[in-house]
């Protein structure tokens, strides 16, 4: 997204990095939460059904399983479009967590249904935004890319060079 947004990519060696710490803690989560819920006996109600026992299975299946499954496979892990794929459904299985936990878990024990107001939606959504934003100043502005790969004196080779941001000097 960088590449396509600002020109600019990650390092795929840095990307590669990072998805072997996904896997690992993505494997870490997945036991840890179903060790706990074994223990609370909660394991025991998703064969009951209900759409509750439905979206905890898609959870489950976005958040952890699809990224893992994908992350141990080494050309997926070595690849760019592989990686994002994986932290994609891993991003949007948290976020299915999330909406299990304030929507799905509280209508369940207020007993009532509930979808959020189209305020909540626009307040959201505005977070995100900003944040996007606020990503968007700093690619432009700070030096989050350390270099650029700039095409070579022939067609096959590139060159690295360092982009050093100005500074301005305001003194005595």
């Amino acid at each position: 997204m960088s590449l396509k947004h600002f020109g600019k990519q990650l390092e795929l060696p840095l990307l590669q990095s990072l998805g072997r710490t996904l896997l690992v803690s993505l494997s870490v989560y997945t036991v840890v939460r179903l060790i706990d819920l074994s223990h609370r006996g909660a394991l025991q109600l998703i064969p009951k059904g209900g759409y509750e026992a439905r979206l905890f299975l898609l959870e489950l299946i976005l958040c952890s399983a699809a990224p893992i499954l994908l992350l141990m496979v080494p050309k997926v892990r070595e690849s760019a479009k592989g990686l994002y794929l994986a932290s994609v459904l891993c991003l949007l299985g948290f976020i299915t967590n999330r909406m299990n936990i304030a929507i799905t878990g509280m209508e369940t024990s207020a007993g009532q249904q509930y979808f959020p107001k189209w305020t909540e939606i626009v307040v959201t959504l505005a977070i995100v935004g900003v944040g996007f934003l606020i990503f968007a100043l700093a690619v432009r502005y700070l030096p989050i890319f350390s270099h650029e790969i700039v095409p070579g004196p022939d067609s096959e080779t590139e060159v690295a060079t360092v982009s050093v941001p100005e500074l301005s000097h305001v003194g005595p």
